[in-house]
């Protein structure tokens, strides 16, 4: 399911009721060390968001869940007390040793000092995190990659927006075709931005995806992504112009009857994730005779 409006704003109410002593009602040390901007570090402080994304995650004791970005550990805090195992990636080393610290001993946490993106992943079955925005893009192709059966995330807004897009939409691309490709997308509500510190100046949304079976399956994930992002270049031309083009940097420059008839007349913005599968499978077809 894909929802493309917001039913209400989560925390503002809260926040600005109590402002700083969310902040300060949780642990001591990390309040003062001073959050890095080149790291994308604003921390979550808002109860309410923190139990959206638990709520959403419908988590228990047989979950193993990935959080990207553990910060100061309020969200890390909530999860040890209610899965079987967290898998907290940080990269700042400042706040690894304030979690080690605190949670010395614990056999439900394992955090790992990195960054995400060049980490080897241990297994885990959801996400639930507040990761820095900077890397939301290349943090979701690596999620979807993976094997997980939810993931509660903020994001922002803007960003949350494409995920969830429809074809046709201004916000349509190449990342929500690949996410909607493997799952389907739910944008649980806005977050007003005094739930966090310091104060970001962006809007965030909390996006819910649980991971499904592609409509069509494709024959091969790499040519499907490979096509998908070379069309997106032209994504306000006609399909099957850019598919020629496509065809050709893959060195098959002829155009079967029955790929024409996959696309009619829809401009690349107009083709629903289904479309791209299906083209995906035609080319596959296309170049496998090819080699033979």
């Amino acid at each position: 399911m894909i929802h493309s409006s917001w039913s209400r704003v989560i925390g503002q109410v809260a926040s600005d009721r109590v402002g700083v002593g969310v902040r300060m009602s949780y642990g001591d040390p990390s309040s003062s060390l001073r959050p890095l901007r080149r790291l994308g570090q604003n921390f979550l402080i808002d109860k309410a968001v923190r139990d959206l994304l638990l709520g959403s995650a419908d988590l228990d004791r047989s979950d193993i869940v990935l959080e990207v970005g553990a910060g100061r550990g309020f969200l890390t805090e909530a999860l040890v007390d209610r899965v079987g195992k967290v898998i907290a990636i940080e990269k700042d080393p400042r706040l690894v040793s304030l979690l080690r610290q605190k949670y010395r001993g614990s056999r439900r946490l394992r955090i790992i000092e990195g960054d995400i993106l060049k980490t080897k992943l241990p297994r885990f079955n959801k996400v639930v995190s507040t990761p820095p925005y900077y890397i939301s893009s290349r943090l979701i192709l690596l999620l979807i990659s993976k094997r997980f059966r939810c993931a509660a995330l903020t994001l922002q807004k803007e960003f949350a927006q494409r995920l969830a897009a429809r074809p046709c939409s201004p916000d349509y691309g190449r990342i929500s075709v690949m996410v909607q490709h493997r799952c389907s997308v739910e944008l649980a509500g806005l977050i007003s931005r005094t739930s966090f510190r310091p104060v970001p100046e962006v809007d965030s949304a909390v996006v819910v995806m649980h991971n499904k079976k592609a409509q069509v399956p494709v024959k091969s994930e790499r040519m499907f992504s490979d096509m998908v992002r070379f069309m997106f270049t032209q994504r306000k031309r006609k399909a099957n112009k850019v598919l020629r083009s496509y065809l050709e940097s893959i060195g098959r420059g002829e155009f079967r009857p029955q790929v024409g008839a996959l696309l009619r007349d829809e401009r690349v913005f107009q083709l629903t994730v289904s479309d791209f599968e299906r083209l995906s499978n035609e080319v596959f077809k296309m170049r496998s005779a090819k080699h033979d």
